[in-house]
């Protein structure tokens, strides 16, 4: 009897041991700025092969986003959704813990709701700004495909991994920036472009200076 009230112990512990280790938590902050970025700090237990993600969407409308939750020293993590468009009032967050073929493993609970404000002030340091520039965003339903992040600005999301884990350029956001450059009369630095090719709008000409004649 004494045996088998220890056997049933041992496994109870290793229970508790196996749910914390495959734990995580986010900490939401009490708001995101319009149209700039927030951060969202958390804490995971993630082994080999395992990574953290950030699931994000406005307030109750259609499907989650994800980006991945940056690591930092003693299981801290971090986070930079996209920068939400005025008309988003909420963003709606949980954190999640991926394996390699990107399952979830343990998610955070409940989903926290966060405001977007005018006012809120949020310093981010050059690491966090350096990725807010580049974003890679996933998706998790086939419908987001071929569409911008609903109620985010482009500004920043360079990337998309579709729901089938394939990762791609954000074609709609690029298109858009290259009709805007366009309308406003400017040529886009090909850097922007994540190409060799300058675009030009319409009725732009080169003028160059004659090459001098030889002697």
């Amino acid at each position: 009897m004494r045996a088998r009230t220890l056997f049933a112990a041992g496994l109870l512990l290793l229970g508790a041991a196996a749910a914390h280790a495959q734990s995580v938590s986010i900490e939401p902050p009490s708001c995101i700025p319009q149209e700039n970025n927030g951060l969202v700090l958390g804490t995971a237990a993630a082994t080999p092969g395992q990574s953290v993600r950030l699931y994000f969407r406005w307030k109750d409308h259609e499907d989650f986003y994800w980006v991945a939750m940056e690591p930092e020293p003693g299981g801290r993590f971090w986070a930079t959704p996209p920068k939400p468009e005025k008309r988003n009032d909420h963003v709606e967050i949980y954190g999640a813990l991926v394996d390699a073929a990107g399952n979830v493993i343990a998610r955070s609970s409940p989903n926290r709701i966060v405001p977007v404000t005018r006012d809120c002030k949020v310093q981010l340091n050059q690491k966090q700004l350096g990725v807010a520039e580049n974003l890679t965003v996933g998706e998790t339903s086939p419908k987001q495909e071929g569409k911008k992040v609903l109620a985010f600005l482009c500004d920043g999301v360079v990337t998309r991994v579709n729901s089938d884990g394939i990762r791609r350029a954000d074609g709609v956001c690029r298109s858009c920036v290259i009709a805007w450059w366009q309308r406003k009369g400017v040529i886009i630095p090909a850097a922007l472009l994540g190409t060799g090719l300058v675009v030009e709008p319409p009725g732009h000409h080169h003028h160059h200076e004659p090459s001098p004649s030889r002697p």
